[in-house]
């Protein structure tokens, strides 16, 4: 049985790529979107959507920039936000 969308969204961010990752992955439940709707958005796999938002494949400029997008905000603010959440840990 498949989790239910955003289940694990609140994972301890560490450093950079596991805060960006959470971050995606706050801002796709929010939207509602499944890995799958996001992946077909912004035109990359499944798979690297799930690999970017656990944080284990770090996005390129370009990736960040069409994700940004995506989700109608500027690159900053993700930034921003991710920096946020290591700052909490």
């Amino acid at each position: 049985m498949a989790k239910p969308i955003g289940a694990d969204r609140k994972r301890v961010a560490v450093d950079l790529g596991t805060a960006l990752g959470a971050e995606f992955t706050r801002l796709r439940v929010e939207r509602g979107w499944s890995q799958s709707k996001f992946g077909e958005l912004v035109g990359y796999d499944e798979r690297y959507i799930r690999q970017l938002e656990r944080g284990t494949k770090s996005p390129t400029l370009r990736t960040l920039f069409n994700i940004a997008a995506a989700f109608g905000v500027p690159v900053s603010v993700l930034i921003n936000r991710a920096e946020k959440r290591i700052s909490r840990h």
